[in-house]
């Protein structure tokens, strides 16, 4: 009997080209050793302000990055996020409410992260029509294989801004939801059929995910036809740059706590990462319906994996989820690699996945 293919995929982020009008907080990185540069959020606002229309630099980007993936042996492709100075604060740009003038100086998550934010000084609410419909369009369009687009999730959300207006996080949370649902409903009218709601906070804030995150995702994929895949991209901790190593991570746990809720709710895929937090595999079998995109392929170091250690963890997996319920992946975004690492480690994720 023939085995079936364990389909790829990528998580979100790739490395921007040099002749794209604008940086990302990767590049920031790179720059001065920190994503947490206020200096991002500041170049971005003056590059939006300009008027100037670069859409065919932004195709001829998307293009160049898919085409990459699909080369690589990629089954569903993203953008790469070519038009992201980072993957939330793009989607705040498009909603009333955010100041993106005067930032909030803020110390984050036990004081890992440190930063000038984005001000929520008024309520939520969308302004005019859909712009995933037009980024996905022409992602699309360059494309053989289909796009997977990524939003952020209203934690996360909550978590990259200061809130100056709301002082009730359930609240604020609820409206997060209402933008992020208008877009992918606005999606799916445009047939698009892999989303991905990044929801990067769950296992480092366990309790928030449940008393209000779950119910906040349902309410992203309100309204969702079941021919859609809807997925959830959970991460383990972000460092600051390439090679860090002592960044602070979710409890090891946090995957177990989060697994049986998160199993019950109203999506098909959950993304977690795995080669930069080694998990037990038995925390597989706590997933009975979901599928997992498995992440094996680190995004922050700069050693290019063997195909053989690739092998040894996908068959590790495969001993406890059945491989129709498998998804091979990197462990989130590649924006720290350069192309050339990137296009590697694709390329070894990929061969790895053809022998198991």
């Amino acid at each position: 009997m023939t085995r079936s293919k364990l389909q790829t995929t990528t998580i979100c982020s790739f490395p921007k080209p040099d002749f794209l009008p604008i940086r990302d907080w990767f590049d920031a990185a790179r720059r001065e050793g920190s994503m947490n540069s206020p200096k991002t959020t500041k170049n971005f606002t003056n590059y939006s302000e300009t008027n100037t229309d670069y859409e065919a630099l932004f195709v001829q980007a998307a293009e160049r990055i898919i085409s990459l993936q699909i080369k690589a042996g990629v089954d569903i492709p993203t953008d790469g996020e070519v038009r992201r100075e980072n993957y939330i604060h793009y989607h705040c740009r498009h909603l009333n409410g955010f100041d993106f003038q005067q930032l909030e100086h803020r110390v984050l998550r036990d004081g890992a992260y440190e930063t000038d934010l984005p001000a929520i000084r008024s309520q939520i609410q969308h302004i005019g029509s859909a712009y995933s419909v037009r980024d996905f369009q022409a992602a699309q369009s360059v494309s053989s294989r289909p796009i997977k687009f990524t939003l952020p999730g209203p934690l996360t959300i909550m978590d990259t801004n200061a809130d100056c207006f709301y002082q009730d996080r359930t609240r604020l949370a609820e409206d997060l939801a209402k933008t992020v649902n208008f877009e992918i409903l606005e999606l799916v009218k445009a047939c698009c059929k892999y989303v991905q709601v990044d929801e990067t906070l769950f296992a480092l804030q366990v309790p928030d995910a449940r008393s209000f995150g779950f119910e906040m995702l349902e309410r992203c994929f309100h309204g969702v036809s079941k021919e859609v895949r809807k997925i959830v991209h959970i991460c383990c901790g972000y460092p600051n740059f390439l090679d860090e190593e002592d960044y602070k991570k979710a409890d090891p746990d946090s995957y177990h706590q989060l697994a049986h809720e998160m199993d019950q709710l109203n999506f098909d895929q959950i993304s977690i990462e795995d080669a930069h937090c080694a998990n037990n595999l038995k925390l597989l079998e706590l997933f009975e319906k979901k599928t997992i995109i498995f992440g094996t392929i680190a995004i922050a170091r700069s050693r290019l994996e063997s195909v053989e250690e690739v092998t040894g963890r996908i068959k590790g997996a495969l001993e406890h989820i059945d491989r129709d319920r498998l998804v091979i992946a990197p462990d989130c975004g590649l924006g720290f690699l350069s192309e050339e690492l990137a296009a590697a480690k694709l390329d070894v994720m990929c061969r790895a996945a053809a022998q198991c």
